[in-house]
Formats: C-alpha cells, sequence, structure tokens
C-alpha cells in the first residue's frame, strides 16, 4: 500500500472511529445506526445534557483528511513516517525494566518503545501540540467550574426549575412546528411523538426510569426506507433532545404536569409558562437560565475538544499501527538504559515539531477558542452570583 493512502485512511478512519478515554470523565455512545450521530455525555454532572455530534458534521472533518495528508503540503509527515517504518521493521524490544512504567507515563506512551515515541512525531505533524498541552490542563479545570456552576443552582432549586420548563416549552414548539404537512414523514409522525413525550412523562411521574434505550423501542412510520431515513432520525434525534430535558424534571411533579398539559394542548403553552412563572416570581430565574445554558455551552464545547482527541488518540495509537510492514524478529536492546535516553529524545523532539497549515489544524485551533470563549461567559454569569 502507498504511504499516502494508508495515511489518508489512517486519518480518516480516526475522525469516523475516535478513542475517548473513560478516565476522562466521558461517555461516548455510537448512534449512527439509529439516530446517525455521536452522543457524549458527563454522567458525573447530572445537570447537564448529552452532547451530540452529528454523523454528517464528522463525516466533513474525515474529509479535509486528504489534504492533512498530502505530501506537497505536509512533507514533514512523510520524513517522519519513513523513520517509523524503519522502527517497525527494525523491531527492537525493550525487555521488562524496572523504570519502564514510570517512563510510560512520564512520555504518555502506552508501551516504552522507539515506534510508540516515533508515532507521537508523525502526529505532532498533523495535530498542534499546542491542542494536547492545553486540552490536560482545560480537563481540571472544566470539572471545577462545572462543579461550581451546578452548586449555584441546586441553591436556587426554584429558579432551575422555572428555566427547565420554560426551555422545554421553546424547544417544544420549535420543534413541532417542523411536523407540518410540507413534512410528510413528520407529520404522519406527530402523533407518536407526543404520545411518546407523554408516556415518558407519566413514566417518571410513577417513579420510574426512562431508559437510555427508549426511543429506540419506540417506532415511528418509515425508518426502515433508505428515502424517508433522514426525517425519521431527525424525529427522532428531536425527541432524544426532548427526553433528556425531560429527565431533569423528574424531581417535580409539578413540571411533569405542565409538560402534559402542553403536549395536550401546545397553543397554550405561553399561557401554561407564564403562569408559572408569576407564582415564582421572586426567584432569579433569568439569572440561573442564562448560567444553565453557559454550563451547558462550556460542556458542549468540552466534549467537541475530547472527540477531537479521541481523534488524535485514535491516530496516533491506533491506527498508526496498521502500518504494512514486514517486521524482523523482535531484536531485544543491547542497553535498556541507552534505548531509553533515545525514546525519550524522540519524544522531546515531537513537541517541537509544527503541525502542517489545513483546516485540521484550523479546526483544533477554533476548538480551543470557542472553549475559552464559553468559559470566559461562564465564569462571568458565576461572578453575578457572589
Amino acid at each position: 500500500m502507498q504511504d499516502n493512502v494508508f495515511l489518508n485512511q489512517a486519518l480518516e478512519q480516526s475522525f469516523l472511529h475516535p478513542t475517548v478515554n473513560a478516565t476522562e470523565g466521558l461517555s461516548m455512545n455510537d448512534y449512527t445506526n439509529v439516530t446517525d450521530c455521536l452522543r457524549f455525555g458527563d454522567d458525573s454532572h447530572h445537570l447537564l445534557l448529552p452532547y451530540a455530534l452529528a454523523n454528517q458534521e464528522i463525516k466533513k472533518y474525515a474529509a479535509m483528511s486528504h489534504r492533512a495528508v498530502h505530501q506537497r503540503h505536509n512533507p514533514r509527515l512523510y520524513e517522519e513516517y519513513e523513520t517509523y517504518k524503519h522502527d517497525i521493521s527494525e523491531n527492537i524490544v525493550m525487555p521488562d525494566y524496572p523504570q519502564n512504567d514510570t517512563f510510560r507515563q512520564q512520555l504518555n506512551l502506552p508501551e516504552v518503545n522507539r515506534q510508540a515515541a516515533q508515532r507521537k512525531r508523525i502526529t505532532a505533524t498533523i495535530f498542534p501540540h499546542d491542542f494536547i498541552e492545553q486540552y490536560l490542563k482545560i480537563h481540571q479545570q472544566y470539572r471545577q467550574d462545572v462543579t461550581a456552576a451546578e452548586e449555584i443552582m441546586l441553591k436556587n432549586q426554584e429558579a432551575y426549575d422555572v428555566s427547565l420548563i420554560v426551555d422545554f416549552a421553546a424547544k417544544y414548539t420549535k420543534i413541532i412546528r417542523q411536523f407540518n404537512i410540507s413534512n410528510f414523514i413528520l407529520w404522519i409522525n406527530k402523533k407518536r411523538f407526543r404520545f411518546y413525550l407523554n408516556e415518558a412523562a407519566q413514566l417518571l411521574k410513577s417513579h420510574q426510569v426512562v431508559s437510555i434505550d427508549f426511543y429506540e423501542n419506540h417506532p415511528f412510520r418509515g425508518e426502515n426506507h433508505n428515502i424517508t431515513r433522514y426525517k425519521v432520525m431527525q424525529c427522532k434525534n428531536n425527541l432524544k433532545q426532548l427526553l433528556f430535558l425531560l429527565q431533569k424534571m423528574a424531581h417535580n411533579p409539578e413540571l411533569l404536569n405542565m409538560v402534559q398539559a402542553i403536549l395536550a394542548k401546545p397553543q397554550n403553552h405561553s399561557q401554561i409558562v407564564n403562569e408559572y412563572r408569576l407564582k415564582h416570581k421572586n426567584c432569579n430565574a433569568q439569572l440561573v437560565g442564562t448560567l444553565r445554558h453557559n454550563m451547558q455551552d462550556l460542556f458542549n464545547k468540552y466534549a467537541f475538544l475530547a472527540y477531537l482527541n479521541g481523534v488524535r488518540f485514535a491516530f496516533e495509537n491506533k491506527f498508526l499501527r496498521e502500518c504494512p510492514i514486514q517486521k524482523h524478529p523482535p531484536l531485544p536492546t543491547v542497553s535498556p538504559q541507552n534505548e531509553i535516553k533515545k525514546i525519550i529524545k524522540i519524544v522531546e523532539e515531537s513537541r517541537k515539531i509544527t503541525a502542517g497549515s489545513g483546516k485540521v489544524t484550523q479546526i483544533y485551533t477554533q476548538a480551543l477558542k470557542d472553549y475559552n470563549d464559553a468559559r470566559q461567559k461562564l465564569v462571568a454569569t458565576m461572578r453575578k452570583f457572589s
């Protein structure tokens, strides 16, 4: 296989099949066969809604990979790849060595050998090294910020509840308007959509669980036909979005009753919500609502960073391993101490490599900027409560 073909496939597959580390606190579920998205959740912060990354968007990123590995645009990549192929072929292996685990953690390597270190140099020609360093710092910062925001909202439960029902009414009204006669597949599923939401609200009122696969077990018309598949997936994604919001109301039966009233008479949703807001007019609902939206936006930006880091990790530690080069029989190194010095040097040099310019680099740089902007908004809103 030609080098450019292999590298293009490796990068493309990394975008399509990222590896998200569970220790980062996020879960990633692949719903591309059902609702056409990857969905990221943060189970340690129960006030957050999941973040969905559409498969269409993922495919767009994957399609950019060919330029990032184009030899004319990124010649350094091929220099590092040649060295990597030589290291694989030579197949020098490290014997058991007392400090192997220490160096593996310090150098962030899956195993201590030249091949793993050289993969970092290859990766650095595509993915900005600043991204890796900043992402590691952001992880802890994100936890602290979201925890602080949740504490504020839990101290303002009344205002939090108002913001939930206001959001539900707004989202439901916007979604249900799509179920008109011009969208025939959505129109014939309108009744089912409302029925499923009402069923979920009733389950929560009776202290039952709306399982993660609720929407998978509730069919819509046309989902088995290719020509209508997209519209049905749109319907399911909208249902999933409202179900997650509905689950945040499980603690308050009054909210669930209001949801069912809105489902029964959507034309009266403004009156229903306004009456509830008047009952709780002394709470700081608007500011708490802004805080909740800012916190959710921060999570969405963080989840996207996790996706991008998962792409980088998959490329470096999974797909580059599939390099089609024949290995010599394992050759144990004569001096583990000298070999480790060489490995450390390779990793250190990877930090000095500048990624090639292009759309992949732009995506990673912009994602960091978007996260930092979202964090500034969240921090500014939290200050208003002090």
